[in-house]
């Protein structure tokens, strides 16, 4: 059974492909408010847009669809007024296609993620902005996980399910590391030192966009060689941003080992820091 909050949904006619693998079905569903017979799965409370539709008995790899609405409140896209394109819930055109071809070039550099397989528009859909209502066109970015579960998500998944995919963690590295928090750490900073070296920005390391199958996922401000960024100011100065990613990717660490009670094995992560050279940042 797959853990989880279940959203009432109908299913809604594509309106326009950009992309789509061969085999694939698309998943072309919208939250609704409505008891229609259909559901779909939000992992934890703590996923806002991206859900899960089908889970494939053969590959063992589940399907998750993301700008269907907004799972915090079953009425589909909801607008805070704040600005005409701030809809909750939804994914614009440009956004979705950065997703998907940045996390295609990033998974072909040997990094695990989640597997792109389309981006569609459906038809039209009502927004509801208070008292206000618009019409827009909302794109979906389907892809598929090995797992649905952000690390971000510990707190809401049962002993079973984490336990099941962490214990998993020690078949992705050769290293005999003892505590978890040290393979994360090593699987994540070699992630980083494959990104960097090819002028790739992921530019949204956080523990919502690790999966605990350790799936690096979430592409949308990333900046690759295929998908620079459009601003002269931005494309600039991407590079300067790759510390901070490192940052980050510690700030995860940390959470791993403070939610499995493990202390920080500062002698072992010095090693990895060294491994992928990144002695300069503490010498």
């Amino acid at each position: 059974m797959i853990e989880g909050i279940q959203l009432n949904c109908k299913r809604v006619d594509v309106n326009n492909v950009l992309y789509q693998k061969e085999g694939v079905v698309l998943q072309n569903y919208v939250i609704t408010s409505e008891l229609t017979g259909l559901e779909l799965i939000s992992p934890s409370p703590i996923h806002g847009r991206s859900v899960i539709t089908h889970f494939n008995n053969e590959t063992n790899r589940f399907t998750i669809t993301k700008g269907n609405g907004l799972t915090y409140f079953p009425y589909g896209y909801v607008n805070t007024q704040e600005l005409d394109y701030n809809v909750w819930g939804y994914l614009n055109k440009t956004d979705a296609i950065r997703d998907y071809l940045s996390g295609t070039y990033i998974n072909n550099l040997g990094i695990k993620t989640n597997i792109m397989e389309a981006v569609f528009s459906i038809l039209p859909q009502k927004v509801n902005a208070f008292e206000k209502e618009q019409i827009l066109e909302p794109f979906i970015l389907q892809y598929s996980v090995l797992c649905p579960y952000r690390i971000y998500d510990l707190p809401f998944i049962s002993k079973k399910t984490r336990d099941y995919y962490i214990n998993q963690w020690r078949y992705l590295t050769e290293d005999n590391y003892s505590e978890l928090h040290c393979i994360a750490a090593d699987i994540m900073l070699g992630n980083i030192k494959i990104m960097h070296s090819d002028n790739v920005l992921h530019n949204a390391i956080h523990g919502q966009n690790y999966t605990l199958a350790l799936e690096l996922v979430d592409f949308e401000l990333a900046r690759t060689p295929i998908t620079p960024y459009l601003r002269e100011a931005d494309e600039e100065c991407y590079s300067v941003l790759f510390n901070r990613e490192i940052i980050q990717t510690l700030e995860i660490v940390n959470y791993i080992a403070f939610f499995l009670h493990e202390k920080i094995n500062i002698k072992i992560l010095k090693k990895i820091f060294d491994k992928y050279g990144y002695e300069s940042l503490y010498s």
